[in-house]
């Protein structure tokens, strides 16, 4: 649902408890969020969890599996009750597969091939899923990016593997050109990273090319923390610092959240 607060700014409201409300009545939309944690866990969680509520508002779900399988996905998010299969039969959600052709050529002992610039095509992979060709760069481009339609979400599974497995230049003009579409259609894109995979440098390279950055700051075994907002377009420049607990409906922000 895409909301306008009392400042005239569209903001999508996520339908997480107490999330909404701190921000103001949701992100802004047309905004790339950068979420950032040194577990996985977490903010693996927190994408699943705003992709599917989104979904159930009448957004559309475009989702890159990276580091996983589709299935995978899937029976993560079972376990929660957030069953995506009538959503993926009416292509209000699509995963974009580009685990399964990585490890088939490694299986099939054939040389890897780098990600780059340019390349092959797509494979069809049964309703609602995509597989990625070799080339994920050029096909996000052709077939995703360029069909991008109004208010739809993207979840990109592991920027962190991105990094990784490419150079930080041609990541940069994804997000870029990403970015740049998701402005143009007022949607979202998620984007989490794990800060310890990556030096400083990085990461604040790409928070800066991020609208909103979000820090998942896990305080203990009991699954709590804080989401501190770093960045926000479209609001005032203060750090928002909203405490939250990962229960067996999810994460869950808690009400009481301060600003700092």
């Amino acid at each position: 649902m895409i909301s306008r607060p009392k400042s005239g700014a569209l903001r999508i409201r996520t339908g997480m408890g107490g999330l909404d409300e701190k921000l103001g009545g949701g992100i802004p939309s047309g905004s790339s969020v950068l979420l950032i944690s040194n577990q996985e866990g977490p903010v693996r969680l927190f994408c699943q969890q705003i992709a599917f509520l989104l979904a159930n508002e009448g957004h559309r779900i475009l989702y890159f599996t990276i580091v996983r399988e589709p299935s995978y996905i899937r029976e993560e998010m079972m376990v929660y009750e957030w069953d995506t299969r009538e959503m993926e039969q009416g292509r209000q959600w699509t995963f974009i597969d580009a685990y399964s052709p990585r490890v088939q050529a490694l299986q099939q002992g054939g040389p890897q091939q780098p990600m780059g610039l340019l390349g092959q095509g797509t494979m069809m992979k049964g309703a609602g899923s995509r597989v990625l060709g070799q080339d994920l760069f050029v096909t996000l481009r052709r077939d995703i990016l360029s069909q991008l339609d109004e208010g739809d979400i993207v979840i990109i599974d592991s920027l962190s593997d991105l990094l990784v497995t490419h150079e930080t230049a041609s990541v940069r003009e994804l997000l870029e050109i990403l970015g740049n579409q998701v402005r143009q259609r007022q949607g979202l894109v998620f984007m989490p990273i794990l800060s310890d995979m990556h030096d400083p440098k990085t990461v604040a390279e790409i928070s800066h090319l991020s609208d909103v950055v979000v820090d998942f700051e896990l305080e203990s075994e009991h699954l709590e923390g804080k989401l501190r907002f770093y960045k926000m377009r479209r609001s005032q420049l203060r750090p928002l610092l909203l405490p939250f607990s990962i229960t067996d409906r999810g994460v869950m922000a808690e009400t009481f959240g301060r600003v700092i």
